[in-house]
């Protein structure tokens, strides 16, 4: 599987320890990341597809070969960090450092780079942008003409212009969205009619496939004209943050199984539940995953 992502970021967590000095991690983040890290906990084997450069760059490149994940880098000029601080309980953030601007030729290795190893895979997924990344919209464009042109099998997570671009020129076999990324994409996710009716727009648009998720109220999908929904069991949340990236991960590993719907969106639905039991984004265990997915009920909502 190919997971391109257009950022990566490496962060260093500072927690409470037991005595007077605290507890000092540092991790690889971003949402290619969590979504390759679940994909492989599932059983599948992904490639990431991301910019890499920089002090943070070399860290990042040491800690994806720690995972054991396949990395396809194009060297640039930084990569973003983060310092997070933990030792009250909630995540703060202490500083940011600014990730660099892509020059025409990184753009042109990174897209290449993608295109070759999507076309050797067999689910491509591609992930959005971070707030404040600078990739043009246009680039999810050509990602769309050329991976359906190639007949490529996709999945995306993303929202806003990147989703609009991507449509634009190309179709999707999955889109997976949240109701909050479409709230601040202006829809009114409180009013069922306009939430379905966005979700028809973007199947109209290219979307074989709508997934929407709502946090604790489970999932609405829209496969083949059945619209469904889709509810886990509701677990005490330990961190809400990737559970999404989870379902993304399971939605792509399900389709190289050839699960049904009904099978598809449980195993999607059980991901994102195991997740907001730990802290690790995107690291639960794949027989968690399996046992909770027979809890989540899935049914068939009339239009």
């Amino acid at each position: 599987m190919c997971v391109f992502a257009p950022s990566l970021f490496t962060t260093v967590t500072i927690e409470a320890g037991a005595d007077e000095f605290a507890d000092i991690h540092f991790h690889l983040g971003g949402q290619g990341f969590w979504v390759a890290r679940m994909v492989r906990e599932l059983g599948q084997r992904p490639i990431l597809c991301a910019p890499a450069g920089g002090e943070a760059g070399d860290v990042m490149r040491g800690l994806v070969a720690s995972t054991g994940l396949d990395f396809s880098a194009v060297r640039v000029a930084a990569s973003p960090a983060y310092v997070h601080d933990r030792r009250q309980g909630e995540r703060v953030v202490v500083a940011t450092g600014r990730p660099s601007s892509l020059s025409r030729h990184e753009l042109d290795d990174l897209f290449g780079k993608t295109l070759r190893h999507a076309l050797g895979a067999k689910v491509c997924v591609i992930t959005g942008r971070p707030s404040g990344d600078e990739l043009a919209p246009d680039f999810y464009r050509r990602l769309g003409v050329d991976l359906s042109a190639a007949g490529v099998r996709t999945v995306a997570d993303f929202h806003g212009e990147e989703m609009e671009a991507y449509l634009s020129g190309g179709r999707l076999d999955v889109l997976k969205v949240s109701d909050e990324d479409l709230a601040a994409d202006g829809v009114d996710v409180e009013d069922g009619r306009a939430l379905w009716k966005e979700i028809d727009r973007l199947h109209e648009m290219g979307a074989e496939a709508v997934v929407v998720s709502q946090g604790s109220r489970g999932s609405l999908a829209a496969f083949d004209g059945t619209r469904l929904r889709a509810v886990a069991p509701e677990f005490e949340v330990v961190d809400h943050m990737g559970a999404g990236d989870s379902m993304t991960a399971a939605l792509a590993v399900g389709i190289i199984r050839g699960l049904s719907v009904a099978e598809l969106l449980q195993l999607a639905c059980a991901a994102g539940a195991a997740n907001v039991t730990r802290h690790g984004l995107g690291s639960s265990q794949a027989d968690l995953v399996e046992r909770l997915a027979a809890l989540v009920t899935v049914e068939e909502i009339e239009a």
